[in-house]
Order: C-alpha cells, then structure tokens, then sequence
C-alpha cells in the first residue's frame, strides 16, 4: 500500500461534534485538531519546487531521530512538516506529528529548514509530507520516499498492573499480530524459567463513539497482548521478556517487585492529569511540557517503588490514537517497573449517550473504549471501571466518577460491599480514589460537569458511608492543581481525640494546564498549589502514613501530611 490522497466532505455531524467540543472541554484542543484533512488539496503533480531529504535510510530503533531537510525558494509562514505512516491517507488522517518549517529560524530567510523528528514504532514505514496554505486548508506540495520500519515486529510500551490474586501480576504490551505471544520470567535477569502464553486483543474505529476518533484521529493500535504471571512470591523483584516465538522479536528483560505481603511497609506514587510532551519539538502549541518532568522525577526515584497510582486523565489523546502511542513511550520506564493502576477519568471516557453520566465531548469518541483496552485494570467487566485491592498496609477502593454512583447504583454498591471487608490489621490504612475531585478550591460551579456540582454528588452518595468505615484518605484529580485539606466531614475540619475524618489531597496538578482556585482559599484548605506541577510519594506502615507534595521542576518537597493510628 502507498500513500492516499481523496476528497472528502465535511459532514453537519463533524462539525457540531467540533463545536461541541470547543464549548464542553475545560482544555485546549488537542494540537491535532487544528489540521483539516478533508480539505487537503494536492499540488503534487505540479511540480512544485520542493525538495526534502532524509539524513537516515532506516528505522531501527526506538527513540531515533530522523533530520528531515526542506528546500523550497518560494516558502511561506504557513508551511509545514507532517509525520504519516506508509498507509495513511492524508486527506483522511491527521499525522502523528508535525512542524512548521519555519520552526528552523533559516527557512525565514532562505527557504531551507532542517527538521527533527523523534521516531518511536508505529508498526509501519515512515513518510514525511509537506504542505503549504496552513493547517486548515493544506496544499500537498511534496513526500519522501518511505523510510523503511526495520523494527516494526519489536513489542513495545510494557505495563504492569495487579490482579484480583496477590500472587499475580499482570504485564501487557503491544505488537503487530503474532500467534505465538509469551512472557518469560523468574527470579534473576539469567534465569527466566517460567513462561506463560499471551492472549491477544485490539479494539477498531468501529468500537468508538464519534469522531475525531472514529476518523481523523483514528490510527491502527497495533495487537495488544496480555498475560499473567502467576505464583509469584510476596515482595520480591521479578525479572520478564515479553515477545514472539514466531518472529522471534522480543523485549529487553524489565523487572518489578511483586505484591508485598499484608501488613507490609509500602513506598508508592500518586498523581492525576498527566498528559504527555513531544521531546523533539513537535506538537508545541498544546504540549503540557510539565509532563516530562513529572515522569523524569519518578523515574529517578523507581528503585525504592513498588506501586504506582494515576487518578484519571491518562494520555489526553482525546480521540487521536497517535497520543497513545507517544503516552506510553513517555511512560515506559515507569509503567514497566511499578504496577501502574489508573483510574477513568473524563478525557478517556465521556460522550453523549454512550453510558457516562456525564455527556460532554471530552473523550473525542474515545468513549472508554482506547482506555479500557490500553490499561486493563482488575474489574470485574468492561465499562465498570471500579476496583479495589490490597497493597501492604493499604487498601485501595477506585471509583468511577464519568459513571453512575447514586445510591443504589452498581458502583455504589461496590463500594458498600468493599468497606464492609477490609481487614483492618492487615490494611490499616484506607484510601478512596477517583478521578473528580470530592472536596475542591474551584470557582467551577457550572451544572452538571462542573467542580462543585460533582463533588457534592459524591458526598451525598458516600461521605457518611467512607466516614463510618473511617477511611484515612480520599484522593481526587481533575482540576490541575494540588490541593490538601484538613481532617474533612461535612464542609468543616475536625478535631479532637480518635478518627477526626478523612484528608482529601487533590492530585490534578501532574501535567495538564493549571486549574484556577479561589483566593484566599477556603479555611478547609491547608496546602494549595495552582502555579506549579509534580507528583506525590507515599510512604506507609502499620502505625504512620507520610504523603509527600514534590514539585517537578525542583524534586523537593513542597507539602506534607501525616496520619497516624
């Protein structure tokens, strides 16, 4: 197959979905939306003065960078360079990536840029595309040759996640389709002596709500296989390869630390909203830039990790598969060491009429659907996204804010049942997650997605219920900021002898644009943090729990709690 150009026609649907999305989502558009393929027009055969070369002849490994050099006399500020697949046709797809020429200085003034480009395996060749007239009426002048893809077979974007067995661990990854998927592991990176077979899955356009993911934005996610390893011993490190006996393709050899044993000391991170950045430059209208610092931070400090929790608000891919692809390159050495447990947030699941219960635009027809087969959680079926599970001294119940939780509700009953079981010896210490916050410092009182709307439904339907239970913790994300209250119940901080109520710590602030909060902040509030971004370490045992603020453009630590039995 070789690059396609066609005609299509803007549809009445597309462009209310657009608008609707212009108007619902509290973000700015993803960077891909500015480009209107369907009103592309190639100029290609009127041998336009227009040449670009490469300064390699092949792909072969992931995170290589590809100068691309641009020659055109008559060149102009609205000229750009887009990243496509061999397959793509460009008058249907967004790109992977792109640049304005002008992003070299030189093309200003002589018309020649060079331009570059980070590659990571989308599972086919490379071509670069030129385009002059802007992003919204493009004029195709020029395309390279195809850059062949010599890695196309190499499995990619590792993560780990627990099951519903505390002997399990889960490893997922993606790859072009094979019949013979496995992992090998064992106790030392020498000695992988078990193996278990992979199943494998993938989801189509056809499985999403509406665009863009459904076609702009839509992208071949490759075959996604999972597997888990079973029989593992409590708290120590397990080395794993993951690949194909048929191609013979396989993984560098990662590791994690399996599930500790109840009532063992735990050293974990949390955050929410992370998003992703685009190292080499592209993108850089809507990066959220302080993304790469969050996962350089926690990728220092991995060796003393053992879980890692990420409260909604994943990729921010919004409907372009190719922001998945980038999220889990950015992720990689995080979500292949730690269990990488996440909670569905509005970006990855909410649309019109397809069961969130909130019916904004904010997934990009995603629906869930990209979420739920990119990070399989231990759930009990698909679009129930709530869990919970034992890690140590912790107990952790994740809930579904984008579906029902009324009273009554499955959800809701879920949680009421979880409660009712947790052994408090063994897991002293209780947190309740989801991805909107439940306590807010937000202006945001907007019906019915708003800030405040949705955190009083969340206290109507459970906070005499996680009150009772006496549960230590309640962690929210959403607005992108870091926030942490006093010891909480009913809109008012408690003192006193004994449980004085749970502290709400809002965990937004991980990547996306900061939220604004209001000034001064409510008297509940004791730490807010709505200028800058970064992360949380959590430290746990049987008698103390230490949850630590740290900023990404220091690593130092900027707020702290303390809870103790």
């Amino acid at each position: 197959a070789t690059l396609q150009i066609s005609t299509m026609t803007m549809t009445v649907k597309f462009m209310v979905v657009v608008l609707l999305a212009a108007v619902c989502s509290a973000h700015p558009p993803n960077i891909l939306s500015h480009i209107k393929p369907y009103n592309t027009v190639d100029h290609r055969h009127l041998g336009a003065n227009v040449t670009l070369s490469l300064n390699i002849t092949s792909f072969d490994h992931i995170g290589q960078y590809v100068g691309v050099t641009i020659n055109r006399p008559a060149h102009s500020i609205g000229d750009w360079l887009g990243l496509y697949t061999k397959t793509d046709n460009v008058s249907a797809t967004a790109p992977i990536k792109y640049q304005y020429g002008h992003s070299d200085p030189a093309y200003n003034t002589t018309g020649t840029a060079t331009i570059a480009f980070r590659l990571i395996n989308f599972r086919d060749d490379f071509v670069f595309c030129y385009f002059s007239g802007g992003v919204h009426h493009p004029v195709l002048l020029q395309c390279t040759e195809p850059l062949p893809n010599t890695i196309a077979d190499k499995p990619t974007s590792p993560r780990v996640a627990l099951t519903n067995q505390s002997d399990e661990m889960r490893v997922t990854w993606t790859s072009t389709a094979t019949t013979n998927p496995v992992v090998h592991y064992g106790l030392s990176p020498t000695s992988l002596t078990q193996s278990v077979s992979a199943t494998g899955y993938t989801y189509t356009e056809k499985d999403m709500c509406g665009s863009p993911a459904t076609d702009i934005g839509w992208r071949a996610p490759g075959m996604f296989y999972t597997a888990i390893l079973t029989r593992l011993p409590a708290g120590k490190r397990v080395y794993y390869q993951f690949g194909s006996k048929d191609t013979g393709a396989f993984s560098a050899i990662n590791n994690f630390v399996s599930t500790p044993a109840p009532g063992t000391p735990v050293n974990m991170i949390a955050f929410g909203d992370l998003g992703q950045t685009m190292s080499d430059g592209s993108l850089q209208a809507s990066d959220m830039a302080p993304s790469r610092n969050t996962t350089d931070g926690i990728k220092a400090e991995l060796d003393d990790k053992t879980l890692l929790f990420h409260n909604g608000d994943i990729s921010y891919a919004r409907g372009y598969g190719a922001h998945w692809e980038e999220f889990h390159d950015q992720i990689e050495p995080i979500a292949s060491s730690l269990p990488y447990m996440t909670a569905i947030g509005n970006h990855e699941r909410d649309w019109p009429n397809s069961g969130s219960v909130i019916g904004d635009v904010d997934s990009g027809g995603e629906c869930g659907v990209a979420y739920e087969r990119r990070f399989p959680m231990p759930t009990t079926e698909w679009d129930a996204p709530w869990y919970a599970f034992d890690f140590g001294v912790i107990h952790l119940i994740v809930i579904s804010t984008e579906h029902s939780f009324a009273e009554g509700s499955p959800q809701w009953t879920f949680v009421k049942d979880d409660l009712a079981k947790i052994n408090r010896t063994a897991t002293p210490w209780v947190i309740f997650g989801g991805h909107r916050p439940f306590y807010i410092d937000s202006p945001n009182d907007s019906v019915p997605s708003g800030d405040q709307p949705v955190a009083t439904a969340q206290r109507v339907a459970f906070e005499d219920m996680l009150y009772n239970a006496q549960v230590d913790l309640i962690w929210g994300a959403h607005h992108h900021s870091y926030q942490r209250s006093c010891h909480i119940y009913k809109s008012m901080c408690q003192e006193g002898p004994g449980y004085q109520g749970p502290v709400v710590v809002d965990l937004g602030m991980a990547g996306a644009s900061n939220s604004q909060t209001v000034h001064p902040k409510p008297a509940v509030w004791q730490s807010v943090d709505d200028s800058h971004h970064g992360y949380t370490r959590v430290t746990a045992n049987a008698t103390h729990l230490v949850q630590e603020y740290i900023r990404g453009d220091d690593r130092m630590v900027h707020d702290t709690v303390v809870l103790s039995k």
